[in-house]
């Protein structure tokens, strides 16, 4: 899956929008048809996303020794 710079001069896929497409959503042959949305969709699409998916951080691969560990 990748997000790329659309080409061509198209329509905005999502609904309700009447602005330019800037970029395309492929799927290398998953979905026939590439999905393109413009920069206001992208940015609000990403948001949403932000809220289903929160990053978690990754655990110390060494183990800390308590005597330099700091307590606060």
């Amino acid at each position: 899956m990748e997000i790329l710079e659309c080409k061509h001069l198209t329509k905005c896929d999502f609904y309700g929008c009447n602005n330019l497409a800037k970029y395309c959503f492929t799927t290398k042959g998953l979905i026939k048809r590439d999905l393109c949305f413009c920069e206001e969709c992208l940015k609000g699409m990403y948001e949403q996303i932000a809220k289903l998916q929160i990053p978690k951080g990754t655990e110390s691969p060494f183990r800390l020794n308590k005597k330099t560990r700091k307590v606060k």
